[in-house]
């Protein structure tokens, strides 16, 4: 195995599933978040408190998927020929 192998085994097998995971919870905290200001909509301390966790959710989605598009940018820059450009497909659940 050399150097290029790893990096690639390292960032698509091991990096990249962790990356969506992380951007997973960020989005059920963010919604979790909106909905505990829906649902507690009567007590106007909490809810300006989740609110401001509701920003901080935006906020870190916002970080993460810049930062990965600058690790795209970098790897393109770099190794035009990797596959990290591509975004992942969701399964479809039928036979196409």
């Amino acid at each position: 195995m050399d150097f290029k192998d790893f990096v690639t085994f390292l960032v698509l097998d091991f990096i990249e599933p962790v990356i969506w995971l992380i951007m997973s919870l960020a989005v059920v905290y963010f919604l979790w978040s909106i909905a505990q200001v829906i649902i507690n909509s009567d007590n106007m301390d909490q809810r300006e408190e989740l609110k401001k966790r509701a920003v901080w959710g935006i906020v870190a989605l916002f970080v993460m998927t810049s930062v990965w598009g600058l690790v795209n940018i970098l790897v393109n820059t770099f190794q035009p020929d990797t596959q990290l450009n591509q975004l992942p497909l969701l399964p479809t659940g039928g036979n196409d």
